[in-house]
């Protein structure tokens, strides 16, 4: 028996009206006359110039028209209806997050297949197919035209943009929402064509709010460039919108910027945003000294250390993809089982605010942390059958195999704070969900993506692209269903501009301060043993580091200095200052060799120096 169909919500019932608001058919010489490619646009392309007034005065026809022009006719009518038929069949019998859903498929397709059948172009069927997956809100769901979806983005180019995830190659800046929606920058590439800062603030385009504008370009139904994946909650859908503003320059002649550092609004032309094809790695995070970001660049997904002048670790993981030259599962052990063995980190800080997923990598890296026996989720699966709600243990992703399943002879009694937020994708919010269980462990930074599913790819047609869930992710206490579901943040916290111009990451300082505050006061920081001020010991850096680091240290006056290194029994390996030195900094430099010429092994090593007026000693790492 056919599931009862969903009610539609006033907004997705807006939404799907907006979708009738086409223009009419196009006859047989219509589809003749109209360009079969995208046209290629003057740098000083204007909007305004060229169509009479701004894309902010656009009625959803007048986009319509552009939308035609840009793309052609497309494939014949009866290979279109095929693919919608294709998709709606899969989506139907197949797609597995209807749990938490307000949509209903069937209203859709009564009512959008018979204008496929009329006759429509490519770039409106494209929107059509963008927007059947869009609906059904699921991170894992989309469906596209490639040549399409990959048209490149110039002016007069009508394509939404939708997130600001990955490599970015078209603003030069990144932005995330404030709670009024405005748009933060908190990263830009070097001379920007702006001049944007950290700490300024977008407000939007000619003239308008962007928080206004992009849901009248959802209705106008622009077919849509997932950068790189749909919301699976109504939170993060709005807000990958608003991150993406910056990267819809295309779209008007306009952009207005709230500088920091004067309080004035300016309003420059977009086109001086033409010539930007640099990359900018959207992250959501600033950084923390001491722990460089993984560069995915050079396919590093992962790094980690001890952030400076702290004895707390922190790890960054932008992805648990299983593709093997990323070494993901094995990485992330090491880092584990290094801060906890080696280092004896007074805590650990997991970021995941930046974190594709693929799959349940940390399984390893997790043992060492829990000393308990932990079931965690499972995955569910359609069956196959009309009925959207009758599910079955998937098995491919089983049950047990996300149980954890603790080393008997670890376990991490102190602080872990993992750090989450719209960019915790798939599986990047799965295993923070699984860290969740373990007992010292806090969520900081604003709710995941909710991307609470399996997924698989599918064939439909060459040159087209799709992906449809497959069923939905469950706690194991009580078989709750988790789909358009965000993890949510133990400790709700986010940038502000004035951290941003200053270039502190907010919700990494908000976990610093929580574990230093969880972590017990020394014996000899209670005696008042702190160091002389006559002299500044530094982290060296890189930490870790192979082969070699730098120390840098500080004297207020002439002294002799002694800085030798020693293992972690006590045993001295090598000499790298014996001198008297005036007043500054200084620095040396360490190979990772002892005092003979030969090179040390992988392990923490300890960095002394000593003066007439004390003894300062800091911890660092060599992984060969």
């Amino acid at each position: 028996m056919r599931t009862t169909r969903f009610g539609l919500s006033p907004a997705m019932g807006i939404l799907m009206t907006a979708l009738c608001l086409w223009s009419p058919p196009l006859s047989s010489q219509e589809q003749f006359d109209i360009v079969t490619a995208p046209r290629a646009q003057s740098a000083n392309f204007s909007w305004a110039e060229t169509y009479g007034k701004s894309p902010t005065r656009f009625t959803q026809e007048d986009w319509q028209k552009v939308i035609d022009a840009t793309w052609g006719a497309g494939l014949p009518t009866q290979e279109k209806l095929r693919i919608f038929d294709a998709w709606f069949t899969e989506v139907d019998l197949n797609y597995g997050s209807f749990f938490n859903l307000d949509f209903d498929i069937f209203a859709f397709r009564d009512r959008y297949r018979p204008e496929i059948e009329a006759g429509v172009s490519r770039g409106r069927f494209a929107a059509i197919m963008n927007y059947f997956g869009y609906f059904l809100k699921d991170l894992h769901t989309y469906i596209f035209d490639v040549p399409v979806r990959n048209t490149p983005l110039a002016k007069g180019t009508p394509l939404l943009v939708v997130g600001q995830w990955g490599a970015n190659q078209h603003f030069g800046a990144l932005l995330t929402p404030l709670p009024d929606s405005t748009l933060l920058v908190y990263k830009t590439l070097p001379n920007h064509p702006l001049g944007l800062q950290p700490g300024d603030l977008v407000l939007g385009y000619d003239g308008e709010l962007w928080k206004d504008l992009y849901p009248q370009l959802v209705q106008a139904q622009l077919p849509l460039l997932l950068n790189s994946v749909n919301g699976s909650t109504d939170e993060s859908m709005a807000y990958y919108h608003l991150q993406a503003a910056g990267l819809n320059w295309h779209l008007f002649d306009t952009i207005d910027i709230v500088k920091y550092s004067s309080g004035d609004t300016l309003h420059f032309a977009t086109r001086l945003l033409s010539g930007q094809r640099r990359t900018l790695w959207g992250s959501e995070q600033i950084g923390v000294p001491g722990v460089a970001w993984p560069d995915r660049s050079r396919d590093i997904r992962i790094n980690w250390g001890v952030i400076d002048n702290s004895n707390i670790g922190y790890i960054y993981v932008t992805s648990w993809s299983f593709d093997a030259k990323f070494g993901i599962r094995e990485k992330f052990r090491v880092a584990i089982d290094r801060l906890m063995h080696e280092i004896q980190a007074d805590g650990i800080i997991m970021d995941f605010r930046f974190n594709t997923g693929g799959g349940a990598l940390a399984v390893d890296g997790l043992k060492l942390l829990f000393d308990q026996v932990t079931p965690t989720v499972g995955f569910d699966k359609r069956t196959g059958t009309p009925n959207h709600f009758e599910m079955i243990p998937d098995p491919g992703r089983r049950e047990s195999n996300l149980v954890i399943r603790p080393d008997p002879n670890n376990f991490y009694d102190k602080p872990i704070a993992v750090l989450i937020g719209p960019g915790s994708i798939s599986a990047g919010e799965l295993e923070a969900i699984r860290l969740s269980f373990q007992p010292r462990t806090r969520l900081f930074g604003k709710p995941a993506a909710g991307g609470n599913s399996g997924s698989d790819f599918l064939n439909l047609a060459t040159n087209w692209f799709a992906s449809r869930t497959s069923g939905p992710i469950y706690y194991v206490s009580n078989h709750e269903y988790l789909s358009h579901i965000s993890l949510q943040p133990d400790e709700p916290v986010w940038f502000n501009r004035d951290d941003v111009a200053r270039g502190i990451d907010t919700v990494a300082e908000a976990a610093i301060a929580w574990i230093k505050s969880e972590t017990p006061t020394s014996v000899g920081a209670e005696q008042g043993s702190t160091p002389p001020a006559t002299f500044e010991l530094g982290q060296n850096y890189p930490n870790p580091f192979n082969p070699g680091t730098t120390v840098s240290y500080k004297l207020q006056e002439s002294a002799r200095v002694v800085m030798k290194i020693y293992n972690t029994v006590g045993q001295e390996i090598r000499t790298l200052v014996n001198s008297i030195l005036p007043a500054g900094e200084h620095s040396v430099n360490w190979d990772g060799r002892d005092g003979a010429g030969q090179p040390v092994s992988s392990g923490l090593y300890l960095y002394q120096l000593q003066t007439g007026q004390g003894v300062q000693t800091n911890k660092m790492m060599l992984l060969r």
